[in-house]
């Protein structure tokens, strides 16, 4: 299968993915082996990977599409592969990028700043983790997406303290809220 050029053909191509992803996987495999410099095909690669459970294999292949084309979508990427690694540090590393890469899509859109603050609860800081919150679009709404805290901004609130407590208990370091 030729890669995808239009809407069709991505939605075809999709459709595999979701219903037969190791499928999925070989066909970007031959499209890594005509072009092994083929960045697009490492990230959409990273998705098979990330459908099998696979996010090590998953970060091999963003960490390659960083080298290759060090953009704002990759940096973002390989920021939630880390995040669902649990590597919060190194994924606000990755958001921060983003961000500083496309400030506006970044504010707009939102969920990259879902994302940054769940990791600053995740690691216990409350006060970062409102402060992204805050920055949320007005008309911010989420189901809750890949163990995110859903909702729109005044019910992810309470979640991102929860989350925080959660992670300053674990870490000893409980004692009065923030």
């Amino acid at each position: 299968m030729k890669e995808p050029t239009t809407p069709d053909e991505v939605k075809a191509l999709h459709d595999i993915r979701r219903t037969d992803p190791q499928r999925y996987l070989k066909i970007v495999d031959g499209w890594l082996n005509e072009n092994p410099n083929n960045h697009l095909a490492y990230c959409g690669r990273h998705f098979g990977w990330m459908d099998l459970g696979e996010p090590h294999r998953a970060l091999e292949d963003m960490n390659k599409v960083v080298e290759l084309n060090p953009d704002a979508d990759a940096f973002f990427l390989r920021g939630e592969v880390l995040r669902h690694l649990g590597e919060y540090e190194k994924a606000l590393d990755d958001f921060d990028r983003s961000e500083r890469m496309n400030p506006d899509d970044w504010e707009n859109l939102g969920f990259g700043l879902l994302f940054q603050a769940d990791c600053h609860a995740r690691l216990g800081d409350e006060d970062k983790a409102l402060a992204c919150c805050e920055r949320l679009p007005d008309d911010f709404w989420t189901p809750g997406i890949f163990e995110a805290p859903g909702g729109d901004k005044t019910a992810v609130a309470p979640q991102l303290r929860l989350i925080a407590a959660e992670a300053r208990r674990r870490h000893g370091e409980g004692g009065a809220s923030r």
